[in-house]
């Protein structure tokens, strides 16, 4: 049992499908079906069931898949640690989706401490953190996540952002219900935020209208300083952005904290830059003095 024939046998049941398959694997329909009956022939046990043009799996299929996804697994991350040894100066790759306001004094110092290792930063692309196409991703969740795989580096509580002329500007503190009925600048309604937010807002019963979305939290700034709506935003979003024309006020209703997470891809290897850069992210969040870990 070759590691390639597991590869054919897996793109086909994905798909259940052998002409499309074989397309996607750049094989002629033949060659695949002759691999795939060489696996049965040596397993002694059929894997597929036809149905006309499509196949799905029998119970020895089942097990197989499973087993398979298995030893590729295994197999990538031998791969991987051995291309780890010959890329030590290849960048850590650092997804970032939350906190972007913190990173550049942790960069700054981490580059003090290790000016020979490079960090690629990697800002809200979906399409790479879906894919886990990195090293390290800082996010937020409002959830414990696994400690086998991450680690909380801090809370991160929502706030109200207001204008200046807002008649509620100068509170330190205020409930969303006396926002009800008003206008809300945020972040599109297919981001975690925008979901946690809407659950809360739902629980108080609390209405407020949506016509302009922005990822950029300068763009937010601005427009709840124009008069556009009021923001509820991670206090560290805005952390370092200038509020002079803005207030920032407490949430007094329940309302959950975002946690901090440094995480990454559970038992892939880590070349030392990543390890190092890992640890150093860690320590600099545990080492944070009071008054700059909470807004």
């Amino acid at each position: 049992m070759e590691l390639y024939e597991l590869r054919y046998f897996v793109k086909v049941a994905e798909l259940e499908h052998m002409t499309r398959a074989a397309h996607e694997l750049n094989l002629s329909e033949p060659a695949l079906s002759r691999v795939i009956r060489k696996l049965e022939e040596e397993l002694g046990a059929k894997l597929f069931t036809r149905r006309g043009r499509s196949i799905t799996l029998t119970e020895s299929g089942s097990i197989l898949l499973s087993r398979s996804h298995e030893l590729l697994k295994y197999a990538g991350d031998i791969r991987a640690e051995i291309q780890g040894v010959q890329q030590l100066h290849q960048p850590v790759r650092l997804a970032s989706r939350a906190a972007a306001s913190l990173l550049p004094e942790l960069l700054r110092q981490f580059r003090a401490e290790a000016p020979d290792v490079v960090v690629s930063v990697i800002q809200n692309d979906n399409a790479i953190i879906r894919n886990q196409e990195y090293d390290l991703m800082i996010g937020g969740t409002i959830i414990q996540p696994p400690k086998y795989s991450s680690v909380v580096l801090l809370e991160d509580p929502f706030r109200v952002l207001v204008p200046k002329d807002h008649p509620l500007a100068g509170r330190e503190s205020v409930s969303l219900r006396e926002l009800d009925g008003g206008s809300l600048v945020g972040v599109p309604p297919n981001r975690f935020i925008s979901a946690i937010i809407d659950q809360a807002l739902d629980a108080l019963h609390v209405r407020l209208r949506r016509s302009i979305y922005s990822d950029d939290a300068l763009m937010i700034r601005n427009l709840v300083e124009g008069g556009l709506g009021v923001a509820i935003v991670p206090a560290y979003t805005l952390r370092d952005i200038d509020k002079q024309n803005l207030c920032e006020l407490t949430i007094l209703d329940p309302f959950p904290s975002l946690h901090l997470v440094l995480s990454w891809k559970p038992d892939a290897y880590q070349p030392e830059p990543v390890r190092r850069f890992r640890k150093f992210v860690v320590n600099y969040f545990r080492s944070l003095p009071p008054e700059k870990r909470l807004p």
